[in-house]
């Protein structure tokens, strides 16, 4: 049986946006039921809200799908998975358009994040990072250990792509190392039966991407 919440989703995916009292009536369910699902998909952002004016009285609020939760739908990994298949069986060089068109969406990721990662320290930067990568479902947690910061995302977005190629895991460690700024490790992969793809940044990597900025060294 399907959830409340998910019943909302496919409602708000059938009609593209409904208000409170609309859903309420489809599904059957008090309006404050309704209410508490949708504040919640909000902090989530899994849905907006926008105010419809009326001539007289209150506005009426009215909800709809965000851009995030329209992706998450199981339509889009079999979109991709379909073409990455496709790209990967092509006879003369399709693991290279692969690689080339993954190393364009690390690029586009990092770029689109860099704003939000602006911290002078590695750990801020880390810290930044995994929350600049947790909508684009890269990255979802982070730790600090004795051999470094462990960057760690639990649910992969296209395992199935991951299958095929090796390029979507290649773009998401491209993402990550763009962000931190100093070369970063891929330890685990989800495709490789781990429960987690994680990633390590080294303490010792700090000075090295020092160097690697032209920083004077002692002679």
């Amino acid at each position: 049986m399907k959830s409340t919440r998910d019943q909302i989703r496919e409602l708000l995916a059938s009609r593209g946006e409904a208000t409170v009292g609309d859903i309420a009536g489809v599904l059957g369910l008090n309006q404050a039921n309704i209410r508490r699902h949708l504040e919640g998909m909000r902090a989530e952002s899994l849905v907006d809200v926008r105010a419809q004016r009326r001539s007289v009285g209150r506005p009426t609020y009215v909800y709809r799908l965000t851009e995030r939760a329209e992706e998450q739908s199981a339509h889009y990994p079999r979109l991709v998975n379909r073409m990455v298949r496709s790209l990967a069986t092509l006879p003369d060089g399709g693991q290279e358009v692969l690689a080339q068109v993954f190393e364009s969406v690390a690029e586009d990721i990092a770029g689109a994040h860099r704003p939000k990662v602006t911290g002078g320290s590695l750990a801020e930067r880390v810290a930044q990072t995994s929350e600049a990568l947790r909508d684009e479902g890269i990255v979802d947690h982070w730790r600090r250990d004795e051999d470094g910061f462990h960057l760690m995302n639990s649910a992969c977005p296209y395992r199935k792509a991951a299958e095929i190629t090796d390029a979507p895991c290649h773009a998401d460690h491209r993402t990550v190392e763009l962000l931190v700024g100093v070369p970063v490790l891929q330890v685990s992969r989800m495709v490789d039966g781990h429960a987690t793809c994680e990633y390590v940044v080294r303490e010792a990597e700090r000075a090295a991407g020092a160097k690697d900025e032209g920083e004077e060294q002692p002679e």
